[in-house]
């Protein structure tokens, strides 16, 4: 990739990191003469004005959030600035490894050095929280470990500040995994869901494997519904069962039956090791881990993984593609992949997971896109999101053929939503259009539209294999209606 060679007033000097929707560089304050990190987004990466508004919304809180924060423990904001190529957040640089590096490298750190970590981002968070900024993302990947053991929080880009609504409470945000059970259900979230996702590190950084696993469903149901095996029975060193209390507290359902302050949190955290250390609680807890533990830590994170014996390469654990084996029945992994990079400029990385679990329970597109856009806070961008949604052609279940009117669906055509008799294909999706939903069809539109419903009515039908590609044209052509509302009038038959 081309690296800029300056962006603002600051040179750029390498590439820290990349993801889907931007670059971090490594820049240089010529002002001040120090080093900086450089978070960017780039424009032509958002797709639409309406999407970069919606990410260059997440920078400018970011920049807000962790602007009105003052801890060594919280990477320092300098500046927030866009110009005609990107957005960018100008940050403190810091030499380290995020610990989901580190963990890669050290699937199990030594309790003295998880407890200190763990401390650490407790005093973090209850900074962040006493001024009214819950970070809503608290995972190894968002927390930096330097070489001297100091834990920096860093990435606040869904944080929410208290009494400002710069991100959207009612969508599922987060990452799954670390997400509480409030935010995945979008009610009642506040500081106390950051204790939560605290808990699900220090499960982590404890035994060396998380509490919460398998496929996105199945996690968000088991942090649902069912409670993780004790740290001291999962872990394969031994480990006091001091810590078990404290975990299952972090870890409970209901926000009021975990602890209600991180400092609260921390507090516990310290007597649960003084048990540890001494049963009889005469000892004092506080463990001191020399430097060269912190450095050796870290610089196992920068070397390459051993080879496995056999010459195979080691196994990751990170994310995959869509694959056909887990897709919903009758859909493409390209369609709902297109569906999800729609999606997620406005509810982030839940948008896989909750085009999963919409696509499970509609069999077309109209109705996967009318409730996927629920999620979407503003009527503008919910509209545009629905268009989009329905604009590309590749957005259809799978069956086995997927004709429209007059031949075969070539690449830019919009298919029809499940015409054939193929595997996958449902009852619903492959109903023929019968004169009785015509009629139907033509009374609903005609409250609408007025005496031309008749005509428009015909020409989608004309056009329409199926029940589905039927009402699909239908929300297209009558574009001023609020298409929830149509949908299911079209649906009351």
């Amino acid at each position: 990739m081309k690296v800029p060679e300056r962006i603002g007033k600051y040179a750029i000097s390498a590439v820290l990191g990349q993801g889907a929707m931007g670059v971090v560089y490594k820049g240089f304050d010529p002002h001040i003469h120090r080093p900086v990190a450089i978070k960017t987004i780039h424009r032509e990466l958002l797709g639409d004005d309406d999407a970069h508004a919606s990410i260059a919304a997440r920078f400018r809180n970011e920049a807000q959030a962790v602007g009105r924060l003052q801890h060594p423990g919280i990477v320092a904001i300098y500046e927030f600035g866009e110009d005609e190529n990107t957005a960018y957040i100008a940050m403190e640089f810091v030499e380290g490894k995020n610990l989901d590096q580190i963990l890669a490298a050290t699937p199990q750190l030594p309790e003295g050095q998880a407890r200190r970590i763990m401390e650490q981002v407790l005093d973090a968070l209850e900074c962040a929280h006493k001024a009214g900024v819950w970070h809503r993302d608290i995972k190894p990947a968002n927390l930096l470990l330097t070489a001297s053991g100091q834990v920096k929080l860093t990435d606040f880009g869904i944080a929410r500040i208290e009494h400002q609504g710069l991100t959207q409470v009612a969508s599922m945000i987060g990452t799954p995994g670390f997400m509480a059970p409030e935010q995945y259900i979008g009610e009642g979230i506040d500081h106390r869901a950051d204790l939560f996702a605290a808990g699900v590190v220090l499960y982590r950084l404890l035994t060396g494997v998380q509490p919460f696993t398998g496929a996105a469903e199945t996690v968000m149901y088991k942090i649902m519904n069912e409670h993780p095996k004790p740290p001291s029975q999962v872990s394969p060193t031994p480990l006091s069962g001091a810590y078990d209390g404290v975990i299952n507290r972090a870890l409970a359902k209901k926000a009021e039956n975990r602890f209600q302050s991180a400092q609260a949190f921390r507090q516990a955290l310290l007597a649960s090791a003084v048990q540890a250390a001494d049963p009889g609680g005469a000892n004092d807890a506080t463990v001191i881990v020399p430097p060269s533990h912190w450095a050796r830590t870290v610089e196992a994170a920068e070397a390459p993984p051993p080879a496995s014996p056999s010459g195979a390469r080691p196994t990751t654990f990170a994310p995959t593609s869509m694959s056909t084996a887990m897709l919903p029945t009758g859909w493409e992994a390209e369609a709902l992949s297109r569906i999800e990079r729609l999606l997620a400029p406005h509810v982030g990385p839940m948008a896989k997971l909750m085009v999963r679990q919409a696509a499970h329970k509609n069999q077309e597109v109209v109705g996967l896109a009318m409730e996927l856009s629920q999620h979407i806070g503003q009527e503008t961008q919910r509209q545009r999101f629905i268009s989009e949604a329905l604009a590309g052609s590749q957005a259809a279940p799978r069956s086995g053929t997927q004709a429209i009117a007059g031949g075969t669906a070539a690449s830019g055509a919009r298919p029809a939503a499940g015409t054939g008799s193929g595997s996958g294909s449902s009852a619903a999706a492959a109903e023929p259009v019968t004169e009785a939903i015509k009629a139907h069809a033509v009374t609903v539109l005609t409250r609408h539209l007025g005496p031309i419903a008749k005509i428009v009515v015909k020409r989608a039908a004309d056009k329409a294999t199926s029940k589905a590609q039927l009402y699909q044209l239908l929300l297209e052509a009558a574009s001023e209606v609020d298409p929830a509302k149509l949908l299911n009038d079209l649906r009351a038959m």
